[in-house]
């Protein structure tokens, strides 16, 4: 007769795998370093995608203002002067669609300040001294308008009514004028940015 001995059943506790509270707080970590990283590169690209936008309107800005508001303009009766400059030119600040729409060109670009710059054409008037002289005659001085928020009927910062004046003895009146708009606004990122068109006009020369 065989007799069966009961098997003996471990009391020892089981052990159960997991983490621990120190692998978890460095999952979070690394988890939060990633976020944030992903949150940076979003920003820096949503701020380059603001800036090209920007870019674009003030080109656009630019171009609309040279072909609109210049180019037409007879060049010895107003590009250089100063009530046209102001009254027809800065202080027209939209434009109309053909569907009658009415647009700012402007609008994209904050806090911005438009500047045109009239003045001789230097190293491209032959009528003109060479080297440039310094200082520059007061004869020859650009004619030079602002216009901001701040003066919204534009600002006279040079003025020089005898450019294309036609009683004055020569190099006056000039037979060519270098025009340069300049926009300067505040970027996405709250630095200053600008952009530049410059232009030659001149009696029977195309610009």
């Amino acid at each position: 007769m065989k007799l069966s001995c009961p098997s003996r059943v471990s009391t020892r506790p089981r052990s159960f795998a997991g983490f621990t509270l120190v692998e978890v707080m460095i999952a979070a970590a690394v988890c939060a370093m990633l976020g944030a990283a992903a949150f940076a590169t979003n920003q820096r690209l949503l701020l380059a995608l603001r800036s090209q936008k920007e870019t674009t309107a003030a080109t656009m800005a630019l171009q609309w203002r040279m072909e609109t508001f210049l180019r037409g303009a007879p060049f010895s009766n107003n590009i250089s002067q100063e009530s046209y400059l102001k009254n027809q030119v800065l202080n027209v600040r939209t434009t109309t669609l053909p569907n009658g729409t009415v647009v700012d060109p402007f609008a994209p670009l904050k806090s911005v300040t438009e500047q045109i710059t009239v003045g001789p054409y230097w190293g491209g008037d032959p009528a003109l001294p060479s080297p440039v002289p310094s200082p520059i005659p007061a004869n020859l001085s650009p004619t030079v308008i602002l216009w901001n928020s701040a003066n919204p009927n534009g600002l006279d910062v040079s003025v020089n009514p005898n450019l294309a004046n036609p009683n004055l003895a020569p190099p006056l009146p000039l037979k060519l004028l270098k025009v340069d708009i300049l926009l300067t606004w505040a970027g996405p990122n709250g630095r200053s940015r600008s952009r530049q068109l410059s232009s030659v006009f001149g009696i029977g020369i195309a610009p």
